[in-house]
């Protein structure tokens, strides 16, 4: 299964991956895919209803996972990293009225042991560094000391049709761009977010080609009375607290993805996608709810110009090939303001990322609904230049002002790496229909600008930096109305918490801290 897909398990991966449709860029998802597109998967009777009227329960969900020794897993929606066990509870109502309106009410309940775990060490020397990271995001360490118990709105919407296009107002996650499992700009690793949604339904057809596009306004918040560790630790030159108070307030955070599919170049899929967000007591005027640094491109509001709204962007493109059953794409974006075409080829240093893969399947006799499949994606997040290191944060997802960043309720909006990391991926895969079966392998390197950062500028050495490396074996199963999705993963960490110099009886040491931590995900879901 693709880390894209197993929150909910009716993410629109398992038709990309399967090559079921081609009319789609698959680039702006929602998290899920509506019931009658699964039971056609499934080949059953989708329900139909001459009411106008339509009230049915909403599929009930249950996902549980563990880890044995730290924190481990990303694109969970408010599932957290923890250790011990964590269950999720999904189920609600639908209703549909002449196929105009549509509401999906599926609230969440979470359960989290949160079991104690090893944290960044209270003596190593270099918390300056760990705080320059920690006062620029919203991303805990570890979410509290007690076991979680918390509700949230899920998978929830209320949409109306118009035409072509559907408005709403929606807690549903977004997956925006190609990537697989890391996306730049907006994907499912946190908790969704309350926000208004204008999209189209189905692809806008032109002379010229067709198009795609959704526009959100939404809210996001804060994980608040969690604070980092260690906040009386003092610096010098003059003495200062490492730790700096956030300013406590939620942010308004506005969005634009769109696509572009050549009349001339079939299979091709072009776009963009951009995010702009601001503390909601500070927006001053119409301009600072546009989702980019002002009609154009350029810092235009006081808000802009003093550096007060926070803003990134991506170009991306995918390109399928029906007849070799394969695809490729790519996505590039800067994390400090909204990428334009004017500025993608902009010599001074900037902060950087991008996400690139490719998968290709090879059809198992003539059947066209059975493949085996083999992939690969690369993401980079780190900052293209060690100059970068010393100026105001401008890695991923970080911000100087609005110093929670991209994140919402304590984990970042998209890729779940987080800032300034790196991750390779491959995986091989049988799939019939929406089951599958097959092994993943995994690299992450944590935060390499953290690493870079001041006493690790001069070294950069390879065997320094916290890696994690891991295999994972997963499956799914769909029969009729259920689906039963699974996967078991071994992972070993080399230099957790960039530990590669450990304090012992005799000093300090280059022993390293290595750890080694087994995970397992369930999903048994069932759809009325």
């Amino acid at each position: 299964m693709s880390a894209q897909t197993f929150y909910s398990y009716q993410g629109p991966g398992v038709l990309r991956e399967n090559n079921l449709q081609i009319n789609r860029s698959f680039c702006i998802n929602p998290n899920q895919l509506g019931y009658a597109t699964i039971d056609s998967l499934n080949k059953i009777s989708s329900l139909v209803s001459k009411k106008k009227l339509t009230i049915l329960p909403a599929a009930i969900s249950f996902i549980t996972t563990s880890n044995s020794t730290i924190p481990s897993g990303i694109n969970q929606g408010p599932l957290i990293s923890n250790v011990g066990k964590q269950q999720l509870i999904s189920l609600g109502l639908r209703l549909k009225w002449k196929n105009k309106v549509d509401i999906n009410f599926s609230p969440e309940y979470q359960f989290a042991e949160n079991k104690p775990f090893p944290v960044f060490p209270t003596y190593n020397r270099d918390w300056t560094s760990f705080y320059h990271f920690l006062n620029h995001i919203d991303a805990p360490e570890k979410f509290g000391d007690n076991p979680l118990k918390k509700f949230y709105a899920g998978q929830s919407y209320l949409k109306v049709k118009l035409g072509k296009y559907t408005a709403g107002i929606s807690t549903e996650n977004k997956w925006w761009g190609p990537a697989s499992f890391n996306p730049l700009i907006l994907g499912s690793n946190a908790a969704g977010f309350l926000h208004g949604t204008l999209a189209t339904n189905q692809p806008i057809v032109t002379k010229i080609g067709t198009f795609e596009g959704e526009g959100i306004a939404g809210i996001l918040k804060n994980e608040g009375g969690i604070f980092p560790r260690e906040t009386n630790r003092v610096g010098s030159e003059p003495p200062y607290f490492l730790y700096q108070p956030k300013k406590i307030h939620q942010r308004y955070i506005t969005g634009l993805v769109y696509t572009y599919q050549p009349k001339w170049v079939p299979g091709l899929y072009i776009g963009l996608a951009k995010l702009s967000m601001m503390y909601s007591d500070e927006v001053t005027n119409l301009v600072d709810l546009l989702p980019l640094e002002g009609f154009i491109g350029d810092k235009v509001t006081s808000s802009e110009i003093n550096g007060k709204k926070a803003s990134m962007g991506s170009w991306f493109f995918r390109y399928l090939m029906p007849k070799a059953n394969a695809e490729i794409y790519y996505e590039y974006g800067r994390s400090d303001q909204s990428l334009h075409i004017w500025n993608l080829f902009e010599k001074a240093s900037y902060g950087r990322g991008f996400t690139a893969g490719f998968k290709k399947g090879y059809l198992i006799g003539n059947k066209r609904n059975q493949q085996i499949q083999w992939g690969a994606e690369f993401t980079n997040l780190s900052l293209p230049s060690k100059e970068q290191l010393q100026v105001p944060p401008k890695s991923w997802y970080l911000d100087e002002h609005v110093r929670q960043g991209f994140t919402n309720r304590g984990k970042v909006i998209a890729a779940g790496i987080g800032p300034g990391s790196n991750s390779q991926t491959v995986y091989l895969q049988w799939m019939k229909g929406l089951n599958k079966a097959g092994i993943r392998f995994n690299r992450v390197i944590h935060n390499l600008d953290l690493y870079h950062y001041k006493s690790y500028y001069a070294t950069d050495h390879f065997n320094q930096y916290w890696a994690t490396v891991s295999g994972t074996v997963y499956g799914s199963v769909n029969w009729r109305n259920i689906t039963l999705a699974a996967e078991y993963t071994r992972q070993r960490d080399l230099n957790y918490n960039w530990e590669w110099e450990r304090y012992t009886a005799v000093g300090f040491l280059n022993i390293g801290n290595d750890q080694f931590n087994v995970g397992a995900r369930l999903l048994l879901q069932y759809r009325f």
